[in-house]
Order: structure tokens, then sequence, then C-alpha cells
């Protein structure tokens, strides 16, 4: 029984890594990030989901303004110092899922060259949507890009979990965008 207690737990402390959400950072080493006070959306048509998903659309501005209004800046699309936009990407992904069934025969205590078992492995394979979400961040003057960031799989058939992953994504996004140190 400890055996099986252990086995759990080192699994459960292999996996929880993978299944945390990835997020990645690129900026403008000698960006003012201190000095930056207020945004305005940008629509670039890009990639955006306007017109073709309206509520997810919707959702990704609400969470990203969510999380940006906890933070220094304030949204004023008359006098922005940065522009936001965002990207979102979708592409077919193929999964292969390993399935193994077996039958052992003999003792459980001796293993005995004799006596063995049946085994088959097989594969099932499918295609999904593999979501990316990139948040661009732009000065406003000059329009030259300070920050981006990119969240990998966040998107999926199931509502719900479309939604919990863009929650967590985007917090994690946003928060490193506030840890973001001042430039020379």
């Amino acid at each position: 029984m400890k055996r099986l207690a252990g086995l759990l737990i080192l699994s459960w402390i292999v996996v929880a890594p993978l299944a945390a959400q990835e997020v990645y950072v690129d900026y403008d080493r000698s960006g003012r990030f201190s000095w930056y006070k207020t945004w305005a959306w940008k629509e670039t048509g890009e990639a955006s989901l306007k017109g073709t998903n309206d509520l997810l659309h919707s959702t990704i501005k609400n969470t990203i303004e969510h999380y940006l209004s906890q933070g220094r800046l304030v949204e004023n699309p008359e006098s922005p110092q940065l522009y936001i936009t965002y990207h979102a990407d979708f592409r077919q992904a193929f999964k292969a899922d390993p399935v193994s069934f077996g039958v052992g025969f003999g003792g459980a205590w001796v293993q005995d060259p004799y006596w063995g078992g049946v085994g088959v492995s097989t594969a099932s394979a499918r295609t999904y949507q593999q979501g990316t979400l990139i948040i661009d961040i732009w000065e406003a003057e000059g329009s030259k890009l300070v920050w981006r960031a990119v969240a990998l799989d966040v998107f999926f058939d199931d509502p719900d979990k479309t939604a919990k992953k863009l929650d967590k994504a985007i917090e994690k996004m946003i928060k490193k965008w506030r840890k973001m140190k001042p430039g020379l």
C-alpha cells in the first residue's frame, strides 16, 4: 500500500507541472514601463475573433480589461500611451493516445519463467483545435511593439474549459506585465 501511495505522489509531482498553463513573454529591454499610465484598444483585424466569434472575442477583451484594471494602467481611448491588441490562432493538431490491455497468469510472490501473460497495445488517434492567444502592447506614439505575451493551448471545444484556461492565461500574462521594470 505504501508503494502505491508513493507511486501516486511521484506521478502527481511529475504530471502537475505539465498541466500548468505556460505563458511566454518577450519585451523591449529598453522600454519605459513605469512611465506608461494609459492604454486603449487598437483593432488590427489580424486574427481577432471580432465578427467570427463575438462571444469569445468579448470574453478575451473583458478578461484583459479586468486584469489590466487591477494594475497601474487606466483605459483612456482619447489619449493613450499604449495600444493593446490580441490575436487568436487556431490550428488543427493530432494526438495519439496509447491504450494497453493485459492479463497475467501465475503467482503473485514468485516470478516463474513458465508463467506469463497476454497483452495488447494499440493507440487511439484524434484531431483537435490547438489555440494560441497572443497579447501585444504597442507604444501609441510611433507604433513600436514593446511587449508580447503568448499562451499556448487555451482554446477548447468546451466553452467552460476555454473560459477557465483563458482566465488563467491572461491573469499570468498581465501579472508579467506588472512586473516589468523601467528601462534606461
